[in-house]
């Protein structure tokens, strides 16, 4: 068992979906686990499907948690002591060596509070993400990583907070998880590592209605995430939000010009979504209690 793998550990959660849980990334867990990196599944499923498959395994830490995906994540974290943590979904082929580039890649910047690597399509399409490079506040984290090929510093959860419960999938703004968190460890004084030597294959099972609600789902998570750094007096980011407003509306334009109908619709989905979920939670900021925190982060 080398140093390395004592280091870092990885994370995925899961929900009622065994088959592309077992196809799909399970395969690359094993590999892991046969290296002596600890592997934590943590299932929020009521199958058992799921269960038989991790309880088959050797080397798994098995977890279980109702739904909500920030909430699974922060149960992994507080379950492992390793300085470093990857998080992956249950839809994505891990390559060979994944873990040991995102260690490298750590030590190489010793003020990364967060590393980012890239998704391709099985069919080798490269999907949206950041040039690789370092990134610190007041960078716009949207688009910066995504939560199925991304990595934390201990210290700097320690520092911006765990996930926030109100995002991510199976939670009340469906989404805005990763996005949410790279922007508070940059605002903690943390850099973002973008590297595109960490790629893990990203199964692109989603089309037509899926999509347009997956992207809706996308801005709604960006809308709330805005909100609630707005209602704790955080400026920076209703300004950031702003701007990716803007891009998304460039984007759309664009595409109506060159017929990309697609392309069209998947910006007005991400636009209204957007719009949708800043509003609700201003909403719900607007109850808190007279002197409450209203960006208080649940566990």
């Amino acid at each position: 068992m080398s140093q390395t793998s004592q280091r870092i550990a990885a994370v995925v959660v899961t929900r009622d979906r065994p088959e592309l849980f077992a196809r799909l990334v399970l395969p690359g867990l094993h590999e892991l686990a046969r290296g002596g990196f600890p592997v934590v599944v943590v299932d929020q499923g009521e199958d058992v499907e799921t269960e038989r498959l991790v309880r088959a395994a050797s080397g798994f830490v098995y977890l279980t948690s109702p739904p909500g995906l920030s909430r699974g994540r922060n149960m992994a974290v507080e379950a492992t002591s390793t300085e470093l943590l990857a998080f992956a979904d249950d839809d994505v082929v891990l390559p060979s060596g994944w873990l040991q580039l995102i260690v490298d890649a750590f030590d190489g910047h010793s003020d990364a509070g967060a590393v980012c690597g890239r998704g391709v399509t099985p069919a080798g399409r490269l999907l949206p993400g950041r040039d690789a490079g370092v990134y610190r506040f007041p960078a716009n984290p949207f688009g910066l990583g995504s939560g199925f090929n991304l990595a934390f510093r201990r210290a700097a959860l320690e520092a911006a907070g765990p996930f926030d419960e109100e995002l991510g999938a199976g939670s009340r703004f469906h989404a805005g998880e990763d996005t949410d968190l790279l922007y508070r460890v940059m605002r903690a004084g943390w850099s973002v590592v973008c590297s595109d030597e960490i790629t893990v294959v990203h199964d692109d099972w989603r089309s037509g209605a899926a999509e347009l609600r997956l992207h809706f789902r996308y801005g709604f998570g960006a809308g709330a995430q805005t909100a609630a750094h707005l209602a704790a007096g955080d400026r920076a980011a209703f300004r950031i939000g702003l701007q990716e407003a803007w891009k998304h509306v460039r984007t759309f334009a664009m595409s109506v010009l060159t017929f990309r109908v697609r392309i069209a619709r998947l910006q007005v989905a991400f636009l209204v979504g957007l719009v949708a979920g800043f509003a609700q939670r201003r909403r719900l900021a607007g109850r808190a209690r007279p002197g409450e925190d209203q960006a208080v982060i649940r566990r």
